[in-house]
């Protein structure tokens, strides 16, 4: 029942969005229509902003090259997350792709980091000896009254865009354009993602409002788009004034590289496209994935800052960048929508270590978000609610399940194996029907939902426990970035072992089960010796495999 009610949901956002992209085609001319293809008077007029960090430069150069062909594309923001000569070899491709239409903007400061400085500048100039001496040591922005924190805001915000618009007019990137795109490249000191994400979005709202462009598609330097990418996810937003963000469906590009990306690939039509496609019923999607977001720039801009300095529990946040600003636009009343007819194409990890490292970080930003802001739910709804809960306690229940079927033998609350198996049937079916052309086979379709929810009770508490550790998890792909990631596994030994702990759990439920019908004289040696061989297994595959990265 709880599988039925997940597809449908999933299915009426599918059918939403099928009837946005035919309103939209009915506006184009009829012979346009015809050939299935979009009309140069109805195309969106958008800006891109793609972000990284010492990119694999083969995939970079395909990622800035399928954004040549975009109908509506005007502006094109690169972001590279570093300075250094090492970084500069983002920039050289930047170049080679676009040798005519590039500017190149170096800043010596990120823009994060001057807002974040001026802001403390202006409560510093304004509170009195006393009011200081009451601060905790490394207060941070929700320690300040908030009438104080909002003028500090409002005056460091004032400023940055000052500032943007100087160093854009200083490289002429505010002038008319005579041609129908041009890029421009902006590099800083290497922070993290968010910090160059603030800096591209502070660019864009500026280059926005100069040239009349109203909104904004983001992605990452591992990603490429179609043709229809952006005409499609835009041009539904245009329709509709209560859509501030939207996202694609997201397929992956690198499918064939091992047996893991093929089982990764097929868990995101399997298992994310479907969650996703439950709060698009009701267009409150609670995650824009980063490779394929886009924005309305009047919903985005009020809230960048806050969204910078975001903090939980007085730590700064650093791995729920695109889940932090669906949730601003949520809590703003904004239509968040999930478009099931465009698609873009990302990369997924190859090796099971780097997959289950990537799994734990979203994991965690989504810890983040499904507690901090309750207030999310009052407004948009039951479906939203439910939906947030069952991703997090489902696991959990799951876990606690087998805990005690392992230990106390309690099978009254055992986990079905006709339930699992029907489960499986009935979205490998769904998903096999309506996205046959994107993935490999029903069977991998099937195997990948054992392989998304057999390791995900373990990510969700390890995930959980560690919610505010900040770093990325994966190391960047050009070469010398991929050289440090050697032997990596030992650095992630904690979440390993979360993963192998409770897998090797599993494995004893499992050995329990069949001894108990087949050889219950033995039970107890065959759960032991299934558990420790799991967990042997696992370890050796994981630290041997990060030898090998």
């Amino acid at each position: 029942m709880e599988t039925t009610w997940q597809i449908s949901l999933a299915e009426i956002n599918r059918r939403r969005s099928r009837r946005r992209v035919r309103r939209l085609q009915e506006e184009l001319a009829p012979s346009d229509v015809e050939k299935g293809a979009l009309a140069k008077t109805s195309y969106a007029r958008c800006m891109a902003s793609v972000v990284g960090y010492r990119e694999e430069p083969g995939l970079f150069t395909k990622c800035l090259e399928s954004y040549r062909d975009c109908p509506g594309l005007e502006l094109l923001l690169v972001g590279i997350d570093g300075n250094k000569a090492q970084d500069m070899e983002m920039a050289n491709i930047v170049r080679k792709v676009f040798p005519q239409d590039i500017l190149f903007i170096g800043l010596q400061e990120p823009l994060g980091v001057t807002a974040v400085r001026l802001a403390k500048d202006y409560i510093l100039s304004k509170l009195g000896k006393t009011d200081l001496a009451y601060l905790p040591a490394g207060w941070t922005f929700h320690d300040i009254p908030r009438e104080l924190r909002n003028e500090a805001k409002e005056y460091a915000m004032h400023m940055v865009y000052a500032r943007a618009v100087e160093i854009l007019k200083e490289h002429n990137a505010l002038d008319p354009y005579d041609s129908s795109f041009r890029a421009i490249c902006v590099y800083q000191p290497h922070i993290s993602k968010k910090g160059i994400m603030f800096t591209n979005f502070v660019f864009s709202w500026v280059l926005g409002q100069t040239h009349d462009i109203s909104y904004l598609w983001t992605s990452d330097s591992d990603t490429w788009v179609t043709p229809e990418t952006l005409p499609l996810t835009i041009g539904c937003m245009v329709s509709d004034p209560k859509i501030g963000g939207s996202c694609s469906s997201l397929s992956i590009h690198n499918e064939n590289d091992s047996f893991i990306a093929s089982l990764g690939s097929a868990a995101y039509w399997s298992e994310l496209a479907i969650t996703r496609g439950q709060t698009g019923a009701i267009d409150a999607v609670d995650c824009q994935p980063g490779p394929c977001a886009a924005f309305r720039l009047s919903a985005l801009q009020p809230n960048l800052f806050d969204w910078y300095v975001q903090t939980s529990l007085g730590i700064k946040t650093i791995v729920n960048e695109d889940r932090h600003l669906t949730t601003n636009l949520l809590l703003d009343g904004w239509k968040v929508t999930f478009n099931t007819e465009a698609i873009a194409f990302t990369d997924t990890p190859t090796t099971l270590l780097r997959w289950l490292l990537q799994q734990i970080r979203w994991a965690r930003a989504n810890q983040i978000e499904t507690f901090q802001y309750p207030l999310v739910y009052a407004i948009h709804g039951p479906i939203f609610f439910i939906t947030a809960m069952n991703r997090f306690y489902g696991p959990i229940s799951i876990m606690v399940v087998t805990f005690r079927y392992v230990f106390h033998g309690d099978s009254n609350r055992a986990y079905s194996l006709v339930d699992l198996f029907l489960r499986i049937a009935l979205c490998t079916t769904y998903n096999y029907l309506c996205n046959r052309r994107h993935v490999c086979s029903w069977l991998f379709l099937a195997i990948s939902q054992i392989f998304y929810q057999l390791p995900l009770p373990g990510i969700i508490v390890y995930s959980t426990a560690t919610a505010l550790e900040g770093g990325w998890g994966t190391s960047m792909r050009n070469k010398k970035e991929a050289q440090k990631a050697k032997g990596g596994g030992w650095d992630h030994l904690r979440a390993i072992t979360a993963v192998v702990c409770w897998v090797a759990l599993a494995a004893a439920a499992i050995a329990r089960y069949f001894s108990t019908a087949f050889a219950p004289a033995w039970r107890l040696q065959l759960m032991l010796l299934s558990a420790a061989g799991t967990a042997a297994t696992s370890y050796y595959f994981l630290l041997r495999q990060s030898q090998r990265a």
